[in-house]
């Protein structure tokens, strides 16, 4: 390989090697010992998907491994991990996952580089087998605020580049995935308050206001000093005004917590530019990040990808993103099909974005190769999986990994599913290899086609809503479960995103968690969604970085609101379909409308109060949960347009339209050019249509 590149020529960041523009899907090798790639059964599956026609493969090997106290770096120890590869396919190219950690002596021998976890130390239960093991249980970690292991890291890392790239290996290389943090996904391995943490904090501090006197100010503490700021980043501390922090007495431990988010992504670039500078030609670097729906909750502003966009800004250091499903929907065969990045945000940045496809065939937990009595409902969420990332222009890795211990049967017939050291692969079963390769077929028509999306509903998400927060209440997946079960195509975006995403094609738009919005950021967004049905979903601007008020949300929406005690249902009236919306999440404050203007269009079932209502284009849902038929009738209005009204969930995009129903029966699918087909489908069937003609192409 000469050249691997990332370029968006066709309207997405298409993979190009040697200048032809390629597929990317790969096989996956994980990180536990029988999955190394000079296994048998790695071997094995390399081969297969070969066969299949998918050539490139992700491999996990990290510097450790090298990184010895009094000699001097060895390479050969991450070198046969590609040469494993290249031994079962000598055509491969490798993305080699490359983890960063140091050595567990260097950990003993530095402990101040450690994590201190709110002033404990990390447990030290001595080097594992399997590097990541134990990763989330406060275990002694590198602090990734250390400039010490930073430093030694890089200049390892950047020996490791130089003496692997002219190699017959390294000639196989296409890209290397910068890893550290939980699990290797850049996640803080807990609540970071060492040494080398708050001195990035104060190095921050002292970027962001510059003097002692402009800190004082914004943070409303008269005697406080940048040299002797507090690092509070906890996320016990209660918000000021319920949920919500007071954008100044609660300003220090935002800005702890941003600094917390901030260190793993500048990681990231440090590393991905020593690639790129120790690398004598072109090829891919990038890391797991961007991770969002179905991720940390309370804890998102600690364990969490809240800097997105400024690996987006460095699109010259970072060619891609990757990251698994929101698992609890992904592996439902009733659920609704999520990405844990936003995708179309990944896109317009002009990066491309890597899905980890881990999800094994159903009842491999009892069987090998799964349960032969549910292959059709194994198939569904393959197709399902693999085309979510396809079809927005992204690509995806099939995982070849293990079952969760805890999720296995002492009677299970699938001795190895929980085991790092015995493997049986998940995808070396004829038939399904048979439908990996359809669907690789069915990508190399379409993707590689200059890209068309197909989305006219968009949700816009903040990142920056989480620090003007102690309490995460999202109801992410009930807000997806609505919009998928309508039968129209939907993007989601960061809201930074908004100002150049496609706005022409969309006709509804969704704010869920545009909390924090200041006087400029309201302007902007009433200009991009001008005409279009808009629905904000619970506290829309409630902050606007100087003041709590609910006059702002009033500025926001339109509507004036008052506040009111806890309520957690209401029905719907008017013009939407009748019906009652109940959430067991609690809302502080919680707000009622009160507008004479507005019209109401649901009552809080305790008080009566106004829960939501309409004022010209734009919807208000104080009670922030939705349903398909709610939002149903607002897409109706809009004019959005819907594939399938039986509530089963569609993807559309590069051409092709995918219907995924676990229960099956005749179906009627309306394609954007007027064209209706008709079929009967069996359940747990994902159909896959061509866009234009309607042919069945899966």
């Amino acid at each position: 390989m000469e050249s691997v590149q990332i370029c968006s020529k066709d309207g997405s960041p298409g993979l190009y090697i040697d200048g032809e523009k390629t597929v990317p899907i790969l096989y996956g090798l994980s990180d536990i010992p029988a999955s190394n790639s000079n296994t048998a059964q790695a071997q094995r599956n390399i081969r297969l998907f070969a066969q299949q026609g998918i050539s490139l493969v992700t491999a996990d090997t990290g510097l450790h491994l090298g990184w010895h106290k009094t000699e001097p770096f060895e390479v050969e120890p991450l070198r046969e991990e590609i040469a494993g590869v290249l031994d079962a396919n000598p055509e491969a190219g490798v993305l080699l996952r490359l983890h960063l950690n140091p050595p567990y002596w260097w950990l003993r021998d530095y402990p101040e580089e450690t994590v201190s976890y709110e002033g404990i130390p990390g447990i030290d239960d001595g080097e594992s087998v399997r590097l990541i093991r134990c990763d989330a249980q406060r275990h002694l970690r590198v602090s990734l605020a250390s400039r010490k292991w930073k430093k030694e890291a890089g200049e390892i890392l950047a020996e490791f580049c130089r003496q692997v790239r002219n190699t017959q290996e390294g000639r196989h290389v296409a890209g290397i995935q910068v890893a550290c943090g939980i699990y290797g996904e850049w996640h803080q391995w807990g609540c970071d308050c060492s040494k080398p943490m708050q001195e990035r904090f104060r190095e921050m501090l002292r970027e962001k206001y510059g003097t002692d006197e402009a800190l004082r100010k914004a943070w409303g503490q008269p005697e406080v000093t940048i040299d002797r700021a507090p690092f509070r980043p906890s996320t016990k501390r209660p918000g000021e005004d319920g949920c919500f922090r007071d954008p100044v007495k609660g300003r220090d431990t935002m800005d702890a917590q941003s600094c917390i988010q901030l260190v793993p992504a500048e990681d990231i670039l440090y590393f991905c530019r020593i690639v790129k500078e120790n690398w004598d030609r072109p090829i891919l670097t990038g890391a797991f990040y961007g991770y969002f729906l179905g991720t940390g909750g309370d804890n998102m502003v600690i364990g969490g990808h809240l800097q997105v966009d400024l690996l987006y800004r460095n699109r010259e250091l970072v060619d891609f993103l990757c990251g698994p499903f929101p698992y609890m929907e992904n592996r439902d065969a009733h659920g609704v099909p999520m990405s844990r990045g936003l995708l179309e945000s990944t896109r317009l940045r002009g990066m491309l974005w890597l899905t980890e496809m881990d999800q094994h065939p159903v009842g491999t937990e009892e069987y090998v190769g799964g349960d032969p009595a549910k292959r059709d409902e194994t198939v569904a969420q393959l197709r399902r999986n693999i085309l979510l990332p396809v079809l927005a222009g992204m690509g995806c890795w099939y995982y070849d990994h293990r079952i969760i211990p805890s999720l296995i049967r002492q009677d299970s017939r699938n001795s190895s599913a929980g085991s790092i050291f015995r493997k049986k692969g998940w995808w070396d079963q004829p038939d399904l290899l048979r439908e990996i390769g359809k669907l690789q077929r069915l990508a190399e028509r379409y993707a590689l086609r200059p890209y068309r999306p197909a989305a006219d509903v968009l949700i816009v998400y903040d990142t920056e809503s989480y620090f003007a927060r102690s309490k995460v209440n999202e109801e992410e997946y009930a807000l997806h479960e609505a919009v998928g079960r309508t039968g129209a195509a939907y993007d989601c975006v960061y809201l930074k995103e908004l100002e150049i995403a496609e706005m022409g094609r969309y006709r509804c738009v969704i704010f869920p968690n545009a909390f924090l919005l200041t006087p400029q950021q309201r302007e902007k967004i009433r200009r991009r969604v001008e005409g279009k049905q808009v629905i904000w979903l619970y506290a829309p601007g409630f902050s606007d970085g100087k003041t709590l008020e609910e006059g702002h949300i009033a500025a926001v929406t339109g509507m004036k609101v008052k506040r009111i005690g806890p309520e957690s249902a209401y029905r719907t009236k008017g013009c939407l379909p009748a019906c009652r919306v109940e959430t067991e999440l609690r809302y502080d404050p919680l707000f009622a409308i009160d507008d004479a203007e507005a019209e109401p269009v649901a009552y809080y079932e305790k008080s009566g109060a106004c829960a939501a209502a309409r004022k010209g284009d734009q919807w208000y849902f104080a009670l922030p949960r939705i349903t398909a038929p709610i939002a149903g009738e607002i897409f109706r209005l809009a004019g959005v347009h819907r594939y399938c009204d039986a509530g089963d969930p569609v993807l559309a995009g590069a051409g092709l339209v995918a219907v995924n129903t676990p229960s099956g029966g005749e179906r009627v699918i309306a394609l954007r050019n007027g064209k209706r087909v008709s079929c009967v489908l069996p359940p747990f069937t994902t159909a896959v249509f061509d866009a234009e003609t309607g042919e069945r192409v899966l």
